[in-house]
């Protein structure tokens, strides 16, 4: 699917230069960045999920997140409205002998997302879990 539409980015920069037409700057540029996002790389899940960190680390400081991510946290008392995965990521903070210590990290959620999770105390001593949730698309096309 993507040499596909690789071929048919190709053709239509050669039909549009063919033309007579030529391109502003902005234009080729524009055309540029889209070939490289559908530039196929090859990478493994080491750098996805160490990636994926990354972004989770940076974005759980911040109340306003990219529109592609969710941030939100849960506690015990949440756990119903929690999927299997994020319900399973909280019981295991929450079962930990000593939860702030134990590390953030990410987790599958199917096959196209990812789960960040870190354990947070709140000002009055309530342990919660903060989840960012993100396509594993970003994390490569952030590679």
């Amino acid at each position: 699917m993507k040499v596909w539409s690789k071929i048919v980015m190709v053709l239509i920069i050669k039909v549009v230069v063919g033309c007579n037409a030529s391109l502003s700057d902005d234009q080729r540029k524009a055309f540029r960045e889209e070939m490289e996002d559908r530039e196929i790389k090859k990478v493994n899940e080491n750098e996805i999920f160490r990636k994926a960190l990354e972004i989770g680390r940076d974005v759980s400081g911040k109340s306003e997140v990219d529109q592609d991510l969710r941030l939100f946290t849960a506690s015990l008392s949440d756990s119903l409205a929690l999927n299997d995965t994020e319900r399973k990521v909280l019981m295991a903070y929450i079962y930990a002998p000593d939860p702030t210590q134990v590390e953030d990290n990410i987790q599958k959620e199917g096959l196209d997302s990812l789960i960040y999770s870190k354990y947070i105390l709140d000002e009055d001593s309530v342990g919660r879990v903060l989840f960012v949730k993100m396509a594993r698309a970003k994390a490569v096309k952030a590679l």
